[in-house]
């Protein structure tokens, strides 16, 4: 990392131009994806790196385990990189994007991602931070097409191991950032992203005479979570497992039902408030067997509802809230035999990593919250500190008045 470290950041100004009038890197157009001689795809999903230009050491240590321990043929980000709103200037999204990209970068390990609600909040463009991305050897991101919705809408094949033909198919979606103040407080994937999935999902089966398997990878998880999730009664609310839904949702209560086969529920899923007809679109096409997502960093379950995984990776990230030991990444580990079915598993920072986690609130509510309180309190304790000294000069003065 320190040798590629240097050569990347000097060479970012002058990339940065060039990349931002490229539909796709050259690395793209040059990396095959392609099952191995054992038949397997190894996809290492990062969700919610979510740091600044100074990351969490917690963060690098654990991400750097994941990237050893998955062996991965690609790398998938599922949104939210950055803290956007720490992350005010290209030069500032240039080095929080290298903290997490020159790891992958230096293990020549292709890498794909999309885009969170948080990556943009500070003011950096998606597509100023897709030019970044495409500084870097392996990324097969792409900005997709320039007249739908968002940034980031693609697909990758993946190839048979001879390389002779494409085995499945990624989709990747720009799930966009906030809705409609009062509709949805998240946004939701548009009509116009749908009509591009169907039109190419059938342009794909006409050229290639079959339907391919496909997995599909977005930040925010589609309103049909809450049909999967079991609703309980408000006096178990306190129960292992149980949460409060979220939004429209809130004042009911739900947890996993027999629809799950793996993870934890460990937060409200949030979603947008009006499905927008992508699950429905999922469904009716046939192809997606999982769709991953991110965005709730305490989440890493596996569902299926109407034939389709709804699957969760919980985060990485140690910037922003989490879980604890079970910060992570998921391992999805794909079949050319059976491209229809996958294994997965979550790998945990308390079986990758040897040092503890960090002190204070960290690891549960994440720095950012943790700076909050110290900076807070700080203020108080000044503001204390300024009252008693202003206290002792006013009792001094009545002691001298009363002499």
């Amino acid at each position: 990392m320190n040798k590629i470290r240097p050569f990347l950041c000097a060479a970012l100004s002058a990339l940065l131009l060039t990349a931002l009038t490229a539909p796709v890197s050259a690395a793209e157009e040059d990396t095959m994806l392609q099952f191995d001689e054992n038949g397997e795809f190894r996809i290492l999903i990062v969700a919610d790196t979510q740091d600044t230009a100074r990351p969490q050491e917690a963060t690098l240590r654990l991400l750097n385990a994941e990237l050893d321990a998955a062996d991965a043929d690609l790398v998938v980000f599922t949104g939210d990189q950055v803290h956007g709103p720490s992350v005010r200037t290209t030069e500032a999204m240039g080095k929080a994007l290298d903290a997490i990209l020159a790891p992958v970068a230096e293990r020549s390990i292709p890498f794909a991602a999309v885009f969170g609600n948080h990556d943009d909040e500070g003011g950096v463009s998606k597509e100023t931070q897709l030019a970044i991305y495409h500084s870097y050897p392996g990324c097969l991101m792409s900005a997709g097409p320039d007249d739908i919705t968002g940034c980031g809408n693609y697909n990758l094949l993946v190839w048979s191991s001879d390389g002779s033909r494409p085995v499945c198919n990624l989709w990747f979606l720009d799930s966009g950032t906030y809705g409609e103040k009062g509709v949805s407080k998240y946004a939701r994937v548009e009509q116009d992203q749908i009509d591009w999935y169907t039109s190419t999902a059938a342009a794909l089966e006409e050229q290639y005479g079959e339907m391919l398997p496909a997995y599909l990878f977005q930040h925010i998880i589609v309103p049909e979570i809450y049909d999967l999730l079991t609703e309980v009664p408000a006096s178990e609310k306190k129960a292992e497992d149980v949460v409060k839904g979220f939004s429209s949702h809130s004042g009911h209560y739900y947890k996993m039902g027999d629809g799950f086969t793996a993870g934890h529920l460990g937060e409200a899923p949030c979603p947008p408030d009006i499905p927008s007809g992508e699950f429905a679109a999922m469904r009716d096409t046939g192809d997606v067997v999982a769709a991953f997502f991110g965005h709730d960093h305490k989440n890493d379950f596996v569902g299926t509802y109407e034939g389709i995984d709804l699957v969760n990776t919980a985060g990485t990230g140690f910037y922003i809230y989490g879980e604890r030991e079970y910060h992570g990444a998921r391992l999805v580990i794909l079949h050319e035999s059976t491209p229809a079915e996958y294994d997965t598993e979550m790998l945990y920072y308390k079986d990758l990593v040897s040092e503890p986690l960090p002190g204070g609130l960290t690891p549960i509510h994440g720095k950012y919250v943790e700076n909050i309180v110290i900076a807070a309190a700080a203020g108080l304790l000044v503001l204390i500190g300024a009252g008693v000294l202003v206290g002792v000069r006013i009792a001094k003065r009545k002691k001298r008045s009363q002499k």
